[in-house]
């Protein structure tokens, strides 16, 4: 398979408004690491624990399938790696090595180990560019008119385009090293809007507290509580003008003013948060991640149904013995995914941990 149809999807012209949903490749079902069968029952062979990201999960096809599914062997799971480091979607065992990571694990714990290698998510810079042009594109449904006619709808797009302001979430704890600095560089070379309206937290504030309200649309890589998205919009920000002022209120003085926010990746813990606590926000993500797809969820489709509880007993065990202190993962959400810039901390530590002699799946950047 070549990479190349996601690749080549992120060029599409965003003068081409998208007013059907999102478009995903089918190459996505093999990017992304789930298991092939799950694919078989899912949209264009697209995992089903993911979906798209304006409808709502389909987690009790997922959950019906547990019983199902028989084991992954460690040959059929190095065979899938291998497979996708070839076509170019997972990186090199210097970035990656799920070999040296399965000999960690102990004899009796080597079918556990598997089915998490094998329910692991890897996003690769062409598939990110790809997602982000989609959940971008995808607003064009959200804006448009349906009483209208098309050349009116792709018009009213391109002054969409062509006005709005794009900015990024910050950490609750802001450093150099959060993803949203990336995601303003992508808006200029993926998405290409206009460096002039590609601003900071602070400009974009500054720019609307001066009264040009635009549209505005906040970019991200991954949402798995909402907190640090609900951090950004709520927290107050010093501007040059020594006036504190938060995107709450921005909002709150300006009922006909539109957000958006455009993640990658969104669990579905983090939709709900962000919907009860920050109504004004239209959440328009690439995808969205079930309950489901958390290791140490009752229903979870990374197990086999008679895995998990095993499995739960198995991720704490390992990880007590290595020395992790939270196993869970940020807010408890035990994520097996990864992008090729970083390392949510919803993902269980113990594919990135690297104490106690212990060797990572993927190093944390």
């Amino acid at each position: 398979m070549n990479l190349n149809c996601c690749a080549g999807a992120a060029q599409w012209s965003l003068s081409m408004p998208c007013f059907y949903g999102l478009v995903t490749p089918f190459c996505y079902g093999f990017a992304f690491g789930l298991d092939f069968r799950l694919a078989a029952n899912s949209l264009q062979g697209m995992p089903a624990s993911l979906s798209d990201g304006n409808q709502n999960p389909p987690e009790s096809s997922l959950q019906q399938m547990g019983p199902f599914l028989p084991q992954i062997t460690e040959e059929f799971a190095l065979y899938k790696c291998d497979h996708f480091v070839d076509i170019q979607l997972w990186p090199l065992k210097s970035r990656l090595d799920p070999r040296r990571w399965l000999a960690n694990f102990k004899p009796e714990e080597m079918p556990f180990a598997i089915s998490l290698l094998h329910s692991f998510l890897y996003f690769s810079e062409p598939l990110m560019d790809q997602m982000l042009t989609a959940a971008f594109q995808d607003l064009s449904r959200l804006i448009r008119n349906p009483d209208e006619a098309y050349s009116a709808s792709v018009a009213r797009w391109q002054n969409f385009v062509d006005s709005v302001i794009i900015t990024c979430v910050r950490g609750e704890n802001p450093n150099a090293t959060d993803s949203g600095l990336k995601f303003l560089r992508m808006a200029r070379q993926v998405l290409g809007i206009n460096e002039n309206r590609i601003l900071s937290l602070e400009d974009t504030l500054t720019f609307l507290e001066a009264g040009n309200l635009r549209p505005i649309v906040f970019l991200d890589d991954f949402v798995g509580s909402g907190q640090q998205f609900l951090t950004t919009w709520n927290r107050p920000v010093l501007l040059t003008n020594r006036k504190r002022i938060s995107f709450d209120e921005i909002a709150s003085g300006n009922p006909g003013l539109r957000f958006y926010y455009c993640p990658l990746i969104c669990t579905e813990t983090g939709r709900r948060n962000i919907r009860i606590d920050c109504p004004r926000i239209i959440l328009n993500p690439a995808h969205i991640l079930p309950d489901c797809y958390n290791a140490l969820a009752d229903d979870s489709v990374l197990w086999r149904q008679d895995m998990r509880e095993p499995g739960r007993q198995f991720i704490e065990s390992v990880s007590t013995r290595i020395g992790i202190p939270d196993w869970r993962g940020f807010n408890g959400l035990g994520l097996a995914l990864a992008f090729e810039h970083s390392v949510p901390d919803a993902t269980l530590p113990m594919f990135h941990w690297k104490g106690n002699g212990w060797n990572p799946l993927i190093e944390r950047k």
